[in-house]
């Protein structure tokens, strides 16, 4: 098993391309492809790159959501502060402390 920190493109990233790739890219298409329709493909090409990019912001952004959301829920609630004007539920209390005899 290769370990992680040499493994190539370990972090999910696209791989990288240098001048020789995609001089061999360009040629493969130009085979391919007949010249008259490379910018209908081009044009086709990009629409579909521009979607999957929403999509995956999409999905990322519903992803980071769904994690906050728990995070919210499982948070303890704040202490209730007694309201204004509840009645006391201990005894009164005399100047010392102890409770006043009835």
């Amino acid at each position: 098993m290769l370990d992680p920190k040499t493994r190539p493109n370990s972090h999910g990233s696209a791989p990288r391309l240098g001048i020789v790739e995609i001089l061999v890219l360009l040629i493969v298409a130009l085979i391919v492809i007949p010249p008259e329709n490379l910018p209908e493909v081009a044009r086709a090409l990009g629409k579909v790159l521009r979607e999957l990019r929403l999509a995956s912001n999409t999905v990322m952004r519903e992803l980071g959501s769904a994690i906050e959301e728990p995070a919210r829920t499982i948070a303890p609630p704040a202490a209730a502060e007694p309201k204004p004007g509840a009645a006391k539920t201990s005894a009164p209390s005399g100047p010392d402390g102890a409770a006043e005899p009835s």
